[in-house]
């Protein structure tokens, strides 16, 4: 019965984009040629059709429902999608509109020059990339002229009788659509990139990321305002190379999209304010980080480590700490000691750590499955939340990233995963008897990552915070392992890495990771602190099992080396 429902809404989306698309079409070959006199119904007509469109194509996307709740558009590369091909259809209809009115506005026509630039046209053609998502200045680019451009559209639009339709369809729909908050993120997640992986600012504003041409080239507009946003989030050091990028381009541009006068107050106070905390720093003999004076939350050394494995680089190690990692590392197949699922198609293994066990399985999930998760996942993202010290469950920026949530009751594939799980492992995941939480499936966007952090919940608080744990937690026990597929490649970024060990592990489709957060004493391994790192180009897909300790007293049993 549940194989039947999912077939019937993964078929009623379908139809739905059919639709969609019959829709524009018919438009296309209907539009006419028209005189004056019609200019003012064919104006009504086409924005009505605008709306008409983005509703149906956003709908498409929750299979019908109207989302509660929707902000963070900026972490999810799925949401950024719907926007994208929202934006093409919208793009469509204003430049029929162009063409069939004799007075054109300017708000309008800068949004087509804007958007066929980004696309790395001359002007708008027909045709719009799914790739684009993909680089994080183009969508920072998409959620800013679907915020700040497309407000100064709809701002030029007559409000007459006619129109009161329309305007309370885009009611309706308005919380689909990005807000400034997104906006805000969006801006942020490419500081965060910037700051991460050292890159060029000057490439960055020219649309280059790791040599990659995105067709971009930021105003100076844009640069005072991601100047303005590294600043408030504590990125000094970043918002004064900002500002000063933006004055260098308002200078070419003429003042056209920001003018000097406009910027030197905010270069001047980024400059005050780097050179007062720079005294501070002096006066209690922390070294000068010169242009990367920054107050930022979690900035310590775990998170510096975080950042050069990020990077690629490689920490120093003396050297019988040198020859251990050396000796951990090897490749072989197993089968779990025998185990029947395994003994035909043993497992590929990469050993990445022995003490704690750290290694990547290969090959454990099919491009099918993925796909199939994928779909399911998608009407159903929602902002990550993180379990913080003070709040059981609040969005914060250590975490930037989308997800949903399954059982094996809800969906035979989890169910299936669960006892792969179970064979790869030798542990329990019986989500019916707390073995396992449910499954997590995360979707990160612009820069998304997820700060250096540990895995387990109970040991990593203070002893007189372990009395307000939930019964239910209590009984599940803390979570002894996580087991964590990969849903997706990435073309740059988005690896795994553990700070204390210095192991970074690229994401691999069809291949998972696993390792154990407890030792057999049920204490904590602090060497299992570990980070996601942000996503520089593409997406990022994962499925994440946190399996607990109560279900699995027989399956990893207490050691008699009580310190173990």
């Amino acid at each position: 019965m549940d194989n039947d429902n999912h077939s019937i809404q993964l078929i009623n989306q379908r139809q739905q984009q059919q639709q969609l698309d019959d829709c524009h079409q018919n438009f296309i070959r209907s539009s006419p040629n028209s005189n004056n006199n019609n200019n003012e119904l064919l104006f009504n007509k086409i924005f009505a059709i605008i709306i008409l469109c983005c509703c149906c194509l956003l709908i498409h996307q929750h299979d019908g429902v109207i989302p509660t709740v929707q902000c963070d558009i900026f972490s999810s590369t799925a949401t950024i999608q719907s926007l994208m091909h929202l934006e093409r259809h919208l793009v469509t209809s204003l430049t029929l509109y162009m063409e069939n009115l004799e007075e054109r506005s300017n708000q309008i026509k800068m949004y087509l020059s804007e958007f066929a630039y980004s696309a790395g046209q001359k002007r708008f053609a027909g045709t719009y990339a799914d790739n684009l998502m993909d680089n994080p200045l183009q969508a920072f680019q998409l959620v800013k002229r679907l915020t700040i451009n497309w407000n100064k559209i709809v701002k030029t639009v007559k409000k007459d009788d006619e129109w009161q339709q329309v305007d309370q369809l885009m009611n309706s729909y308005s919380m689909l659509l990005p807000k400034q908050e997104d906006l805000n993120g969006a801006a942020l997640a490419l500081i965060r990139l910037q700051d991460t992986y050292n890159l060029s600012l000057t490439d960055m504003a020219d649309g280059y990321i790791m040599g990659k041409d995105s067709s971009i080239r930021l105003s100076a507009r844009d640069c005072l305002y991601l100047g303005k946003n590294a600043f408030n989030n504590g990125y000094y050091g970043h918002s004064l190379e900002w500002f000063d990028e933006a004055l260098v381009r308002a200078h070419q541009e003429g003042n056209r999209t920001a003018s000097v006068d406009e910027i030197v107050p905010f270069y001047q106070l980024a400059i005050e304010y780097i050179d007062r905390l720079d005294n501070e720093l002096r006066e209690q003999n922390f070294p000068r980080h010169s242009d990367k004076l920054r107050v930022v939350e979690g900035d310590n050394e775990d998170y510096k480590r975080y950042q050069m494995l990020c990077r690629g680089e490689e920490f120093p190690m003396d050297k019988t700490e040198l020859k251990r990692r050396t000796s951990d590392q090897r490749c072989y197949y197993s089968t779990n000691n025998g185990h029947p699922y395994l003994i035909l198609k043993p497992l590929k293994v990469e050993q990445f750590n022995s003490e704690p066990f750290i290694a990547m399985y290969y090959d454990v999930i099919s491009d099918k499955e993925i796909e199939i998760i994928k779909e399911l996942s998608m009407p159903m993202l929602t902002r990550a939340r993180v379990l913080t010290d003070d709040k059981d469950n609040e969005i914060s920026t250590v975490r930037v990233s989308q997800t949903a949530w399954f059982t094996e009751a809800n969906e035979p594939l989890i169910g299936q995963l669960n006892r792969r799980i179970e064979s790869i492992t030798g542990l329990s995941v019986n989500m019916n008897k707390s073995d396992c939480e449910l499954v997590q499936i995360a979707n990160y966007g612009i820069g998304g990552h997820y700060v250096p952090h540990y895995d387990y919940l109970i040991k990593d608080k203070p002893e007189n915070q372990r009395t307000n744990i939930s019964e239910k937690d209590q009984y599940a026990g803390d979570r002894i392992a996580t087991f964590m597929f990969y849903l997706s490649d990435v073309e740059v970024g988005g690896s795994t890495v553990f700070t204390r060990l210095g192991i970074r592990v690229n994401p691999v489709k069809g291949a998972a990771i696993f390792w154990y957060n407890l030792l057999r004493n049920g204490e904590g391994i602090i060497d299992t602190i570990h980070g996601a790192c942000p996503v520089l180009i593409g997406e990022k897909w994962v499925a994440n099992y946190w399996i607990r300790e109560h279900g699995q007293i027989f399956h990893r049993p207490c050691s008699l080396d009580p310190t173990k």
